[in-house]
């Protein structure tokens, strides 16, 4: 075959699926038929249309929430909510808790010095490591007492006694 041949074929084809596809040329009988569900659907419309306006609310005015999640403090009632503002109880008074000692042992060095031992702790303290020997204060309110071999004990200012491990 050669390519005459070809257009030839491919025009006939597609002739025929034109003509095959064409809409029919009779139009209905009565024009009434058409336009009745047409009309009805129309009225359907702008009766639901209505319904839907009567519906529809008023825009409400702008109101300042009660709360705000990115500011602390105490929380403010709105002026119309009913409630009545009692006066705050007056809270009991506790005794201040003492502020837990953040001294750590880190570990005991021991020393020959003139032919007896001599023992140092390494503290762990907010400030760094310290080395300290016994006697000596630390952390302001403590004082070095016994260094042992695997615990030290802090005396307080007050006379306690506080063992770190």
């Amino acid at each position: 075959m050669n390519w005459k041949s070809t257009a030839a074929v491919s025009g006939a084809g597609l002739l025929a699926t034109w003509l095959a596809s064409a809409p029919p040329a009779s139009t209905p009988a009565s024009s009434q038929a058409v336009r009745t569900p047409e009309s009805h659907a129309a009225t359907d419309i702008v009766r639901e249309a209505d319904r839907l306006q009567t519906r529809v609310r008023g825009e409400v005015e702008y109101a300042q929430p009660l709360r705000n999640p990115f500011r602390f403090g105490e929380r403010t009632r709105a002026a119309g909510s009913g409630l009545v503002a009692s006066a705050p109880a007056a809270a009991p008074v506790v005794a201040p808790v003492p502020e837990p000692l953040r001294v750590k042992l880190s570990g005991i060095a021991i020393d020959t010095v003139d032919g007896r031992e001599q023992r140092t702790a390494i503290l762990n303290t907010p400030s760094g490591l310290v080395f300290a020997h016994e006697g000596d204060d630390v952390a302001g309110n403590y004082k070095v007492g016994k260094i042992g071999e695997d615990a030290v004990d802090l005396i307080k200012t007050d006379g306690s006694v506080l063992q770190l491990r």
